[in-house]
Parts: C-alpha cells; sequence; structure tokens
C-alpha cells in the first residue's frame, strides 16, 4: 500500500468515527475515491501488479515522512459542482 494511501485511511478512519449520518459517510468516501483517482500512486499500483507485473510500485511520495497534512487534507477537499448529492427517498408504507 502507498504511503499516501495509508495516511489517508488513517485519516479517514479518524474523520468518519465523528460523522453523523450514512449520507456525510458517502460524501467523504467519494471526496477520497475522486482524489485517488486524480493522484499518481493508483495508476502505479495497477500497472505494478496487473499490467508489467512486477510488483514493485514506484510511490509518490515514497515514504509516509515525505507524506504531509496537506497532502492528506487535500483528499477531503469539497468538490465543489462535482461533490456527490444525494437524492432524499421518500419511505412510504403500504398498509
Amino acid at each position: 500500500m502507498s504511503p499516501t494511501s495509508l495516511k489517508v485511511t488513517q485519516e479517514g478512519i479518524r474523520r468518519g468515527a465523528g460523522l453523523s449520518s450514512i449520507g456525510e459517510a458517502l460524501k467523504m468516501e467519494y471526496r477520497m475515491s475522486q482524489a485517488f483517482m486524480r493522484n499518481h500512486d493508483f495508476y502505479e499500483g495497477i500497472r505494478a501488479v496487473l499490467v508489467d507485473k512486477d510488483q514493485s510500485p514506484k510511490w509518490k511520495p515514497d515514504s509516509l515522512e515525505d507524506v504531509t497534512d496537506d497532502i492528506v487534507a487535500s483528499y477531503f477537499e469539497d468538490l465543489g459542482e462535482n461533490e456527490l448529492v444525494l437524492e432524499s427517498v421518500k419511505k412510504t408504507s403500504n398498509l
């Protein structure tokens, strides 16, 4: 697992513990997924495991010490017009 993934996952668990609804959790996870898709490491992991099969990913950054708090925070930023919007579902009874 990439150093960035480790730190972002740890922060996601920490933040997730304080969320009050499944909707908030889904929005946070969506933000994280979109940030991972913009990041080098996602594609590098695919290359190392599935494409070249060399099992030697070259992570950027390549150490936990080099993954800054700003890098981690960027995975949780609002996505603006691309933010996940959850529709309200009205529960009805057939009884």
